[in-house]
């Protein structure tokens, strides 16, 4: 019961928020009957989890959702609804047709797994199927850190007040408002040639939310690095974080000791260590809010401390 409960607890969460999976999807509420049941019936007495809109496109989205990993019979059966979703192109009293017209000719395909193999990843590439792996992120924010559900609706109420607000301009925001301060930091003290944007999966286990949220890592090639991220699975509060990787723990309590001596606008400030290496983070936490209104001086004075460190 305790598995079941927890596939419909992530089911239930991408359905509040169905930007975790792009940030163009959006729910349709003409789907969703008065027991607030995602789940749309299709013919063969078969059930979709979940239909969104892309609202790029005006295309249906079908999510399927899997407790486990991914296996070859969940691609089969994700492949099969869209066959038969094809079928309510020729019976326009459905409210499937309704809404989407001919664009059910072409939906998209993904499926929500707890995790996958490589394989499994290419053969859902092959076939146009985005694949949604939870088990890094939804647990931490279903399972782990918000696991009643009046902390999930806590959590629900402070997304809807998030600052700047998620919507579809949210990634062209972060780009013009900080990446771009940011760069230009870099430029003034001649480290432009290490400045990257990591617009790719290889920027850790938050990968999937690289477009809605802050989430790079900087000189991360150097023996000494840092990054930028926004914190939201961790704390309901949502904090803005600088954080500076440190090869060993002395040198770690000593630029959070310095920290601590020099500035008081931070929220907190936190070492841990980073698990499966010697290094540490020096997490230096800011209120989110603060942070959006204060961008330019605060990444300045932690990019002058890290190049402290750096040198």
């Amino acid at each position: 019961m305790e598995t079941v409960k927890r596939e419909l607890d992530i089911q239930s969460f991408i359905g509040e928020y169905p930007w975790l999976l792009n940030i163009n999807y959006q729910n349709i509420p003409e789907l969703q009957d008065e027991s607030s049941d995602m789940e749309v019936h299709i013919e063969g007495n078969n059930r979709i989890d979940l239909i969104l809109r892309d609202v790029s496109s005006g295309y249906p989205v079908i999510v399927e959702f899997k407790k486990n990993d991914l296996n070859r019979d969940n691609i089969g059966q994700i492949l099969e609804y869209r066959a038969r979703i094809l079928s309510f192109l020729n019976k326009p009293e459905s409210i499937l047709y309704e809404i989407f017209g001919n664009t059910l000719s072409a939906p998209k395909l993904i499926l929500v797994v707890r995790s996958s193999n490589q394989y499994g990843r290419i053969a859902c590439h092959m076939q146009n199927i985005e694949l949604f792996e939870y088990g890094n992120i939804m647990e931490k924010i279903v399972l782990n850190e918000l696991p009643s559900k009046k902390s999930m609706d806590d959590f629900s109420l402070i997304l809807k007040s998030k600052t700047p607000i998620i919507d579809n301009n949210r990634n062209d925001y972060l780009e013009k408002e900080v990446y771009s301060i940011l760069k230009n930091i870099f430029k003034k003290y001649g480290y432009e040639n290490e400045w990257k944007y990591y617009n790719n999966y290889d920027i850790g286990e938050y990968w999937q939310l690289q477009d809605k949220f802050l989430n790079n890592w900087y000189f991360k090639h150097q023996k000494i690095s840092f990054g930028l991220y926004e914190d939201i699975l961790i704390e309901n509060d949502l904090a803005v974080c600088f954080s500076y990787f440190i090869p060993n723990e002395d040198l770690a309590v000593k630029i959070k000791k310095e920290i601590l001596m020099e500035k008081n606008d931070y929220k907190g400030i936190k070492i841990r260590p980073e698990p499966g290496s010697p290094y540490f983070m020096v997490d230096v936490r800011y209120d989110s809010e603060h942070f959006f209104n204060n961008v330019e001086n605060i990444l300045e004075y932690n990019f002058q401390k890290f190049l402290e460190i750096y040198k």
